[in-house]
């Protein structure tokens, strides 16, 4: 008994030690004197000349488009209103058009240094009008803010990249090197716009230095407790898999039910699948770089925690599932099951049904793996599996890279009030299709945001403060009035 109570005694004296460790070192974290942000560099008026330029392109109800379409009218008016916006680059850019993305080349003083990519799309998810406070594709102005489908996702991005381009055109100036824009028509429902853009360049023997899609922005509460705004870059996308569970069983007559049918094993499944959560939770290298990089932000507690992952990852790994879903969906693959169907008649046990489970791989589990993870419990319910589609998580963009630590600096100069941190991103973008052909694929939305503006995205009352989107058309600016080729 006395070796047993020795050894307690050490256990508690050891950890009582690294903990004093910890706080010593959680007391050193200090993070950056935060800065006033700038001021908004446009008055009232301009603000509100530059919202009704924008509204144009809100005005225009450009659905995402199926591949295999051709409905493509839609995007031919957004292309005329493109070109009475930006008559510059419109008449100083070399435009090519392929079944509606639009891809525009900016030449610059070095046509054989790599060349940048900036990029959006041009497509947007439907809006039903019913709970809006603005009409969806109104582009109405209230409140400082521009209201509408596409004001966030991504028609910003196409206005405010192509207003800087038009202010520089303005100026006279000319980029170190070729400058690209590009905007898809189907990036909402993960069409192939964008692959056949990325085609297009490859037939040409075009890699890139930097690509720059939408990703990340900088948010006003990226995580509750934090001293300032955080601007966030996705640096990589999980993974990505539509899976179709089905169970098939006697039917019959509901005045006579069974016990066990091909619904009830699939609620069993699904019962088992949320509540005895199968797939591995670890922090990987991308995401203890992002909580590290805040660390110093936050309080003295959560300062403590994230500040010595060394220490309490294996704790922090089981709580924050618990506590923060989207923190918790950082740590590895998550499953959500979205689609249903059953019986056609209300009394008709079906001799079929099936779910459809959407889930994002995380750097843990691949696509393999994690449908492994799911076909060991299906097999105790008797369940099918079918991948409908799936892509692995993209390539990681390193953070020690030339463009990367630009970027960074410009957030500094520009957003001086806002922490940065590299950012993993649980969504998709077009820009996945560009590590092909470019090392440094960059996921940010030079905007600032609040957590309800960024939970409008696919939502109702989606919307953009006036002054965010004049600070996202300087940014841009000043990136490409200060980029040197790498």
């Amino acid at each position: 008994m006395k070796t047993v109570g020795m050894i307690l005694l050490w256990v508690v004296i050891i950890f009582l030690i690294l903990v004093l460790i910890a706080v010593i070192h959680t007391l050193t974290l200090k993070a950056p004197e935060r800065k006033p942000a700038k001021p908004c560099a446009r008055t009232a008026d301009e603000l509100n000349e530059m919202g009704n330029r924008f509204a144009r392109l809100i005005q225009v109800k450009t659905i995402s488009l199926p591949d295999d379409s051709d409905a493509l009218e839609p995007f031919d008016q957004l292309h005329l209103v493109i070109d009475e916006l930006f008559p510059l680059c419109t008449q100083q850019l070399e435009k090519t058009v392929l079944h509606g993305v639009l891809i525009y080349r900016w030449k610059g003083k070095d046509s054989k240094a790599m060349p940048i990519l900036l990029m959006g799309h041009q497509d947007v998810v439907p809006a039903d009008p019913e709970g809006w406070s603005q009409p969806p594709f109104s582009g109405n102005i209230n409140e400082g803010k521009l209201w509408g489908r596409g004001t966030l996702d991504d028609k910003c991005n196409i206005f405010c990249e192509m207003s800087a381009v038009e202010n520089l055109l303005k100026q006279g100036f000319v980029p170190p090197c070729d400058v690209y824009l590009q905007y898809s028509v189907n990036e909402e429902t993960s069409g192939h716009g964008a692959e056949s853009a990325v085609n297009w360049f490859k037939e040409r023997n075009i890699r890139f230095t930097a690509v720059w899609d939408e990703g990340g922005a900088v948010i006003d509460k990226a995580m509750a407790g934090m001293d300032r705004p955080y601007a966030v870059i996705g640096i990589t996308e999980k993974g990505y898999i539509d899976l179709k569970i089905t169970a098939r069983g006697a039917g019959g007559h509901s005045s006579a039910p069974k016990s066990v049918t091909a619904v009830t094993r699939l609620a069993d499944f699904m019962h088992e699948v949320n509540h005895h959560q199968p797939f591995k939770r670890e922090f990987t290298s991308q995401v203890s770089a992002m909580f590290t990089n805040m660390a110093p932000s936050f309080g003295f507690g959560m300062r403590l925690l994230l500040g010595n992952l060394w220490l309490f990852k294996p704790l922090l790994t089981i709580v924050m599932p618990k506590i923060n879903a989207q923190a918790g969906a950082l740590l590895g693959t998550t499953c959500t099951f979205t689609m249903m169907k059953g019986s056609d008649a209300t009394n008709v046990i079906p001799t079929e049904a099936y779910v459809i489970a959407n889930l994002r791989t995380g750097f843990t589990e691949g696509v393999d793996a994690s449908v492994a993870k799911l076909q060991k419990i299906a097999d105790k319910y008797d369940l099918s599996l079918e991948i409908l589609s799936s892509r692995e998580a993209s390539p990681v963009t390193p953070q020690d890279s030339s463009v990367f630590k630009y970027l960074q600096q410009c957030i500094a100069d520009c957003y001086p009030d806002c922490g940065c941190s590299p950012y993993v991103m649980t969504g998709g973008t077009d820009s996945r299709h560009y590590s092909c052909i470019s090392d440094n694929v960059l996921k940010f939305y030079p905007i600032r945001i609040t957590s309800a503006q960024l939970g409008s995205m696919h939502n109702i009352n989606e919307c953009i403060d006036l002054t965010s989107c004049s600070d996202a058309i300087d940014f841009y600016q000043y990136f490409l009035e200060h980029y040197k080729s790498c």
